[in-house]
């Protein structure tokens, strides 16, 4: 048994940098997948794995009541380590594509672009605060970005001459996206304010009351206070408007590749459930439109 555990031990070290290093993902989802993988390692010996085990570790992982982000992320965990166990010749090719456990997808909840415009119009640029909240959610909408990047986004990061932004990602991972002529004009507008602020030491765009860096925390409570103000959602969050944005620009024609690049999703598997969302536009649209969209009951 001491034996074993220490061979756990040196694996998910080596796990450890095949994920920080060749996958490239972010501190705290190595954090996460190493926590999963610890949880693995206790039910299954890592001795004599095989496929009914993996397969029977979901099944039962499935009967408990994680969310389904929870599920989705501890399965990736448990396919990463498998995938990087047998590329290290630790263990056999178990097929793990092949290997399912149940859960349900959940949709991406999405608002209107009216009501997109409404959260972007509650505020105005009378004063520092207003300014910063108005041009927050124009730029989570208007860039698709997430919480993580509107954060950490570098006033240096901006180029309002050249219309783009850059953002960094999950696992450190870069990509540039376009700035449309509306949020350029808030930024314009924010920017007056917060150049005006004296001795200011961060070079983060979205400062805290304090003229810190603006913590996760705070960006939550913004979308969802201005939600429940406008009457449109009390469970809004950020990333609804990321999801509105991607729903949005995929009923506008946009193609998914690029749809993909704009979100920095790094499969295309990944933005395919914004295709789903759609669905429903595409069948509303089919039936009000098409002249042989009739139904024979």
């Amino acid at each position: 048994m001491t034996q074993q555990k220490l061979e756990i031990k040196a694996l998910l070290v080596s796990f450890q940098d095949y994920l920080t290093y060749e996958k490239g993902l972010s501190q705290n989802t190595v954090d996460a997948y190493k926590s999963d993988v610890i949880k693995f390692t206790q039910y299954a010996d890592l001795n004599n794995l095989n496929k009914n085990i993996i397969s029977r570790y979901f099944f039962e992982l499935s009967e408990f009541n994680y969310s389904n982000t929870s599920k989705q992320r501890m399965y990736s965990s448990i396919k990463q380590f498998l995938i990087f166990l047998s590329n290290s010749g630790f263990a056999d090719n178990f097929e793990i594509e092949n290997i399912k456990f149940k859960s349900e997808l959940k949709l991406p909840e999405v608002i209107s672009v009216t009501q997109i415009g409404s959260m972007i119009d509650y505020f105005d640029h009378n004063s520092f605060l207003n300014s910063r909240n108005k041009t927050i959610i124009d730029f989570i909408y208007s860039t698709g970005s997430r919480v993580s990047e509107v954060i950490n986004v570098n006033v240096s990061d901006i180029d309002t001459k050249e219309s783009f932004v850059r953002l960094e990602g999950k696992g450190s991972k870069q990509r540039i996206v376009p700035l449309g002529s509306l949020l350029i004009n808030n930024l314009h507008e924010y920017l007056k304010l917060r150049d005006s602020i004296e001795n200011l030491k961060s070079s983060k765009l979205f400062l805290s009351k304090s003229y810190k860096k603006l913590d996760r925390t705070a960006v939550f409570r913004l979308i969802k206070s201005t939600g429940i103000k406008l009457g449109l959602s009390v469970n809004l969050h950020p990333h609804t408007l990321r999801h509105s944005a991607a729903t949005h620009m995929l009923e506008g024609g946009c193609d998914l590749r690029t749809v993909q690049e704009f979100l920095g999703h790094s499969s295309v598997s990944t933005t395919q459930i914004y295709t789903k969302v759609t669905k429903e536009f595409l069948e509303e649209a089919f039936t009000e439109s098409h002249p042989r969209s009739w139904k024979i009951f």
